[in-house]
């Protein structure tokens, strides 16, 4: 008889269990700033830790760890270069630029080491105030986080997004603003207002001028869980915020944006959803919902089923939705407010 640990292959997990270390290298190098010192071209293990004030032998470690990660590639004189994907994402000042959501990243690291803690008592091991604006480091590095994310996400959403004619939108908990810019780059007319917490619009205010749109792009401080919304809107952006609430919050807000839109008004929301009831696909959102849990109070998944049928009785019509194109995850659902 043959024993089931010959013929079951324990490779996935030692590979899960280890995945970790693979994370922690890429993190590691982009506190180091290495990719942006690589920028101009290869450098030596020697002259970037001088740099990146580092130790050599102990950079050089890490220098080769990324080589077999395809991170960066090593030179045939011994210096390190950045990798295409390195140069254009890891490089500060590049249009694709993510090392802020890596820092983000590299925040959530200790808090994921506390994930049993989490489930056990069924709370935050980060308290959400702390990204929130009570730490300003951890804030900057969460909204600024946000806005890498979202320019990627959001030039595909902004281009699926017809909102010729209008001409206010609410972007509700909008953190960076980096919807509401791209939208209003996008269509003439348009301006915006983005409703959220004090100590995160301090950083979305200056994301805002980054781009010369403060006449465009308002802010007004606010918690959208208990302050009302501005009203007489055409359109209200629900984005990238409603993970961080209960089903009940959700159909709140989708109350009180009802109220704040004109008649035709849109509503879109733009999150992520689990496919269906079952809360369990796709994989990535099952991840994502740890997160929340890690770092929100009430922080969960919502189906896009659920989140159809509260728009319905909320009083919208026309209900639409549509996934992102790929590598996207989010799903994005359109919804009208009768006219008179």
């Amino acid at each position: 008889m043959t024993n089931t640990h010959d013929t079951v292959d324990p490779s996935p997990i030692f590979k899960l269990s280890t995945a970790y270390w693979d994370s922690k290298v890429i993190l590691t190098a982009n506190r180091l700033n290495i990719f942006t010192l690589l920028d101009k071209g290869p450098l030596s293990c020697d002259e970037l830790a001088k740099r990146c004030k580092s130790h050599p032998r102990s950079l050089g470690i890490l220098l080769n760890a990324c080589v077999g990660l395809e991170l960066l590639k090593k030179e045939s004189n011994g210096a390190y270069s950045n990798v295409p994907a390195t140069h254009t994402y890891l490089v500060k000042g590049k249009q694709g630029y993510l090392g802020d959501a890596l820092k983000y990243s590299d925040d959530l690291f200790p808090v994921w080491d506390q994930l049993h803690e989490s489930i056990q008592q069924n709370r935050p091991a980060m308290p959400p105030e702390a990204q929130l604006g009570d730490d300003p480091d951890k804030t900057r590095h969460f909204v600024m986080g946000m806005h890498n994310k979202a320019l990627g996400i959001g030039r595909c959403f902004a281009e699926e997004q017809d909102l010729t004619g209008r001409k206010r939108l609410l972007d509700v908990g909008g953190g960076p603003g980096t919807y509401s810019i791209l939208l209003t780059q996008k269509t003439p007319g348009l301006t915006s207002t983005v409703l959220d917490l004090p100590g995160v619009l301090k950083i979305t205010n200056d994301i805002i001028r980054s781009y010369g749109l403060e006449e465009r792009v308002k802010t007004v401080e606010g918690d959208y869980t208990r302050d009302a919304f501005p009203n007489a809107n055409d359109v209200v952006l629900l984005a990238g915020m409603l993970h961080r609430e209960t089903p009940e919050t959700f159909k709140v807000l989708l109350k009180k944006a009802h109220d704040a839109l004109l008649p035709g008004g849109m509503i879109i929301l733009n999150d992520l959803f689990f496919e269906n009831g079952n809360m369990d696909s796709p994989p990535f959102v099952n991840m994502f919902a740890l997160t929340m849990l890690l770092t929100s109070s009430h922080g969960t998944i919502h189906s896009k089923t659920s989140a159809e049928k509260w728009l319905s009785e909320t009083g919208f019509i026309q209900i639409n939705s549509k996934p992102l194109p790929p590598p996207m995850p989010h799903l994005v659902i359109t919804a009208l407010k009768e006219k008179d």
